[in-house]
């Protein structure tokens, strides 16, 4: 359904998802991993966004193909190996290959994609618009869309996750003048937040936690749009993950000593 409502907003972009996706997925039968890893959809999802974000960012050629082929492969070897070592992969291996990519661009010459419209920060909807992000879809009306559907796959999680995307946008509003540097991250802000909340959701956390998740995520960007915002560099979802993996650190319980 996800890729139905992106085809709405980016063919392109939902094609290459998809294509990345069953590569994902023959790749990992291939290499015969979990097969519990392939059902719940972790070894696709990275490959996933992976192609939705080279289908929104650049037009395809054979370079294209080629080296979203490359990074389809090294998400799901990534993905796998976190998993092994009982390491929530999130959106990591994601991020790591559209760095190498990024870094690469100067060999690659590919031509970008017309930009979509960015949300607007002045209205409530950006908290509807931000959640379109997520998939690289920004008007507020498919952004609506796609919380809807993220809601059928877990109401509770969903709302929480909402509603500490509200939170931040208040923050937003009122501290916009105050703090400039927070208004020039507003769109990731508003991805990273969101994500933050939802993924400490699905770990079973309190909303407390969740919404700490949030407020520590846009911390992150901020700090990671000062550092890599002269150089042209985009974060991706990296404060998501880094948030997610702080808290999850910050929370764990102790183990019991092993008696001797």
């Amino acid at each position: 359904m996800l890729f139905v409502l992106l085809a709405l907003a980016n063919l392109s972009a939902a094609i290459t998802g998809l294509a990345a996706s069953i590569a994902a997925s023959c790749l990992a039968v291939a290499l015969r991993l979990p097969h519990a890893l392939l059902r719940n959809g972790r070894l696709g999802y990275n490959a996933t966004l992976t192609g939705i974000a080279f289908g929104a960012l650049w037009q395809p050629d054979a370079t294209f193909v080629a080296w979203l082929a490359v990074c389809v492969c090294l998400t799901v070897i990534a993905t796998a190996t976190l998993s092994r070592y009982a390491l929530p992969a999130l959106t990591g291996p994601f991020v790591g290959v559209m760095a190498l990519t990024w870094a690469m661009q100067r060999w690659l010459h590919w031509l970008p994609q017309a930009r979509a419209l960015a949300c607007d920060t002045g209205t409530p909807g950006f908290v509807f618009c931000s959640v379109g992000q997520v998939v690289f879809v920004a008007p507020l009306v498919l952004g609506l869309l796609t919380w809807y559907v993220l809601a059928l796959w877990n109401p509770r999680a969903t709302l929480w996750a909402l509603a500490a995307g509200v939170t931040v946008w208040l923050g937003l509003a009122a501290l916009a003048t105050l703090w400039p540097p927070m208004a020039t991250q507003a769109g990731g802000i508003g991805i990273n937040a969101f994500l933050a909340a939802l993924g400490l959701g699905m770990f079973g956390h309190r909303p407390t936690v969740r919404f700490a998740g949030a407020f520590l995520a846009c911390i992150i960007c901020v700090a990671l749009g000062t550092v890599f915002g002269p150089f042209g560099w985009p974060y991706f979802t990296l404060p998501f993950n880094l948030a997610v993996w702080t808290m999850l650190r910050a929370t764990a319980r102790p183990r019991p000593p092993i008696s001797a």
